[in-house]
């Protein structure tokens, strides 16, 4: 008979706790820890064409109060993440934020495979080859290669296309849950207001039905009218999050024949050698 069942007192465990961190992960009763998902949001709140942000701009794009802001981001510094510039009064991203992006992309050489196959793709012709993830109701390019003769339409890594028109966002919803593109289509119509109901969703629920069909996502024009591009998801091998590679640039020099007979072939190799990292299906 054991202590507890004899009615004995039971001397706490020493060493570190049994962590199950499976099960916490599958867990929704778990505390959401506030000030935790405000620091994010300031760190999210930086834009690839900002060089500096102050705590008013900051305060604005987040919607957190100016004292709120103030406290996270000598956190934020303190820890690193982001730079103070007393020449401007204002703060910058630092390149530790880095680490945590190539960590997710360094998992089973994925990073380093994704490049090779971008760079493969860049030299068949004058386009942009994008790896990009959805940052809210936008996606982010987290990797960019052209050919200097491409017209890219001044966009780099960090740069913000939106979900809805483009080529990546199309891609990413198609592959994403039905909980997570539901609940995108109705942020989507928040933004959008009186024009999602007048003709933008029925052209993205169009396109979804076009990339069931065909295998691929497809923007001709929709976003940016002198822009052509296709787009494919692909998901990490360990966490299953989904990104999107595609191929896109100026309309007269890409038009849709020849991004699909060019560098479609090219994109879904990619997406088989990805899925093969982790010994799965896209």
């Amino acid at each position: 008979m054991n202590d507890e069942a004899a009615g004995k007192p039971v001397k706490p465990r020493r060493g570190r706790p049994r962590q199950d961190i499976g099960a916490a992960a599958l867990n929704d009763d778990r505390p959401f820890v506030s000030s935790l998902a405000r620091g994010m949001s300031i760190l999210r709140a930086f834009r690839a064409e900002d060089k500096v942000l102050g705590t008013q701009a900051l305060a604005e794009r987040t919607g957190l109060h100016k004292t709120t802001v103030s406290r996270l981001l000598g956190t934020l510094t303190k820890l690193g993440y982001l730079r103070y510039m007393p020449e401007y009064g204002k703060y910058a991203v630092s390149n530790q934020v880095l680490t945590l992006g190539y960590a997710a992309l360094g998992r089973f050489g994925f990073g380093e495979l994704i490049r090779g196959r971008m760079e493969e793709i860049a030299a068949s012709g004058d386009c942009v080859v994008a790896l990009s993830v959805r940052d809210g109701l936008d996606m982010m390019f987290v990797e960019l290669i052209r050919k200097p003769t491409a017209v890219a339409l001044h966009l780099n890594v960090g740069s913000r296309i939106p979900l809805a028109e483009s080529a990546p966002g199309r891609a990413y919803l198609c592959a994403a849950e039905p909980e997570i593109r539901d609940q995108a289509f109705r942020d989507l119509e928040k933004l959008h207001g009186a024009a999602w109901k007048a003709g933008k969703e029925a052209a993205l629920l169009a396109a979804l039905e076009r990339m069931k069909v065909q295998g691929h996502s497809d923007s001709f024009g929709e976003w940016k009218a002198e822009h052509n591009a296709i787009g494919i998801p692909l998901r990490d091998p360990l966490t299953g999050d989904i990104y999107t590679l595609s191929v896109g640039g100026n309309a007269a020099n890409l038009p849709p024949d020849l991004l699909r007979r060019e560098h479609l072939p090219k994109l879904m190799g990619a997406a088989r050698d990805i899925a093969a990292l982790g010994g799965g299906a896209v």
